[in-house]
């Protein structure tokens, strides 16, 4: 029970993004994504996520034709880059905190993901979380076809000390504003790595979404 209220408390707001979120923005009062309490990310304990695939990665990571790594130390430096083969998608990843009302800022190049430097290091126990946006339904930009992954997709990061960490999809889903998946930037358990962006029906009055989209994947070692 006490679990289920800091989740509440910490991830309440989660996916949250504001009036604009279709539309890069760098006023550091606004953000796009997750809003977190900053005093309490640090200390919450595991929350017991329970993510689809977890406990199965020989099976989805062999599907998928990746090649495992067991023995790769415990990386500590930053995400600097994004790959997803299957989308062409290869941009750099800028580190992002949150704003003072603890909502996840926005990355200075609008066309670059967003690592949540709250969050897991990618490869590291717990979850990395990885913004991006989708652009205009129109015009999409860096995640706009973030939906068509499917389970067994290959997810890439680079991290700054020029190691690879990959990632195999296990779960694309649609969530309503304000919805977060449970376990979401929990620094305990396997590691694997969540990607948010905006999906749902968009209204040109507010250029918001109705719906938030969370990829997870599971980590499948050093590539």
């Amino acid at each position: 029970m006490l679990s289920e209220v800091l989740l509440a408390v910490v991830l309440l707001a989660a996916l949250g993004f504001t009036s604009r979120d279709a539309v890069p923005s760098y006023d550091d009062s606004i953000g796009t994504s997750v809003r977190f309490e900053t005093t309490a990310v640090a200390e919450q304990p595991s929350f017991g996520l329970s993510l689809p695939g977890l406990n199965n990665l020989s099976a989805v990571a062999a599907t998928s034709g990746a090649l495992i790594s067991t023995k790769a130390l415990i990386p500590t430096a930053p995400p600097s880059q994004l790959l997803i083969p299957s989308l062409n998608v290869h941009r750099p990843v800028e580190s992002v905190g949150v704003n003072r009302y603890g909502v996840m800022n926005l990355p200075v190049n609008g066309w670059n993901a967003g690592w949540y430097k709250g969050s897991s290091v990618p490869g590291a126990p717990g979850d990395a979380v990885i913004e991006g946006h989708a652009g205009y339904p129109d015009q999409p930009m860096l995640f706009g076809k973030l939906g068509l992954l499917h389970r067994g997709d290959q997810i890439i990061v680079e991290l700054a000390d020029n190691s690879k960490r990959l990632f195999v999809v296990v779960s694309t889903t649609s969530v309503p504003v304000g919805v977060a998946p449970p376990g979401m930037a929990d620094p305990n358990g396997a590691p694997r790595l969540t990607l948010i962006t905006c999906t749902g029906s968009f209204d040109a009055n507010t250029f918001s979404y109705s719906q938030r989209l969370i990829v997870q994947a599971t980590y499948a070692g050093r590539v």
